[in-house]
């Protein structure tokens, strides 16, 4: 029923925009056809598509070039119609950035160029909703051909119990809005007792149980396995260093998304940053017993208590090796980073999916908690390297994000122990 409104939706709004575009068919024509043709497409090859598997790409190329119509016609609202060259341009660069790889960035750029040109020698007065669409589907079409074989994502486990899938956090979000009380609510949803920033409680139990070829935890500077083990002691300060290409991408994602969403709202700039940041540890413990089963690391803005992470923490071992797992619970799902401990410099640790193993790593799982089911889908170009280390007698970290190996953001932490209370 989702996939039927959906279709309906989008095409009877697309296919008005491009109606009207077409001399002889019109906006109200445009859309009779858009939602009769697009309604049952979208409903078939839903029925026909098994848990997590993609649909078809012609599916796919037609509903981006579909929704690229609807921006291209927003666009001529703000310019008109007679600037195709800088609506190809727009559009081209818009479907570059969703591919999520800078060398797809740079294809869409040239093809919203060329067509661009093209267009603006045919006919200067074409209509911006056609010109995205086309833009998209010359793009759409050339990408598919150069990265066949290249996917973005893989599938990894369909309507698996959570038990099997150690590396991934199975914990979601059962309402619109994560928020700063999530680890509260999961509390009540698991039966267990919830506490807020237990006195010395950190978000990992033990650097101990992550030893293995790559760490030995003995070598770890005491400064970063106190933090690590009792991060309730310190507090933290964060300054964004974004890559020029990423950021207005985010600033949309932010606005749109992640704060209506509380999840995810990385500060865009230093002050946003200046504004301050609270790190709490919620903790849970089941059965009636005193030892903590979950940890999650909450940090909001201190003005305003509104959420910049929500992340759950865990690790687990296999075979020789420890792992961690932090997991970041949005509405029906989860967005989990598996990351594998080493040693760096003399006394530092990295956490780090840049590896060959096959366990770290950045998983999106759909979570259907009242069957016990995860369909985990592993996210193939994202990677993560954590660098902690102590500097001047002062403890620092290093937090950056990867995209098909470009890195795109920079968090630098500034960690301050907090004075001992007196006895």
């Amino acid at each position: 029923m989702d996939a039927l409104i959906w279709g309906a939706t989008l095409g009877a709004a697309s296919g008005a925009v491009l109606g009207d575009a077409i001399g002889g068919v019109g906006a109200a024509k445009g859309a009779v056809i858009g939602a009769v043709l697009l309604a049952p497409v979208e409903a078939f090859t839903s029925i026909r598509a098994r848990p997590a598997e993609p649909k078809p790409l012609w599916d796919r190329i037609l509903n981006s070039a579909l929704l690229m119509a609807l921006f291209g016609w927003l666009l001529g609202l703000i310019y008109g119609s007679g600037e195709p060259l800088l609506t190809a341009i727009i559009s081209g660069a818009i479907v570059g950035l969703l591919g999520l790889r800078p060398a797809k960035a740079a294809l869409g750029l040239l093809v919203g160029v060329v067509l661009g040109i093209l267009f603006q020698a045919l006919d200067s007065d074409i209509e911006p909703a056609l010109i995205a669409a086309a833009v998209t589907v010359v793009y759409r079409v050339i990408a598919a051909i150069a990265y066949r074989g290249r996917p973005l994502v893989r599938v990894m486990a369909e309507e698996v119990p959570a038990s099997e899938l150690r590396y991934v956090v199975p914990f979601e979000a059962r309402s619109k809005y994560v928020g700063a009380d999530y680890v509260e609510q999961l509390a009540k949803v698991r039966g267990g007792t919830f506490r807020r920033n237990p006195p010395d409680v950190g978000i990992l139990a033990s650097l101990d149980g992550l030893d293995g070829p790559t760490f030995d935890p003995g070598r770890v500077h005491p400064l970063i396995r106190e933090f690590y083990e009792h991060t309730s002691r310190f507090r933290l300060s964060i300054i964004p260093e974004w890559r020029r290409w990423m950021k207005p991408g985010y600033e949309l994602f932010k606005r749109l998304v992640a704060e209506p969403l509380g999840q995810a709202a990385i500060p865009s700039n230093t002050e946003e940053a200046q504004r301050g940041m609270v790190s709490t540890i919620d903790t849970i413990a089941l059965n009636d017993s005193e030892e903590i089963d979950i940890r999650g690391w909450i940090r909001t803005f201190a003005d305003s208590g509104k959420p910049i992470y929500v992340g759950i923490y865990t690790s687990f071992r296999h075979e020789d090796r420890g792992y961690v797992s932090v997991g970041f619970p949005i509405p029906s799902a989860n967005f989990t980073a598996t990351l594998l401990p080493c040693n760096a410099r003399d006394h530092g640790l990295v956490l780090t999916s840049r590896t060959e193993l096959s366990y770290p790593g950045h998983y999106l799982s759909s979570v259907d908690s009242d069957r016990d089911a995860l369909t985990v889908l592993k996210l193939l170009y994202f990677q993560e390297l954590i660098d902690v280390y102590v500097a001047d007698g002062e403890l620092k970290t290093d937090h950056s994000f990867y995209l098909a190996g470009q890195r795109f953001l920079t968090l630098h932490y500034e960690i301050e122990r907090l004075a001992a209370a007196p006895a």
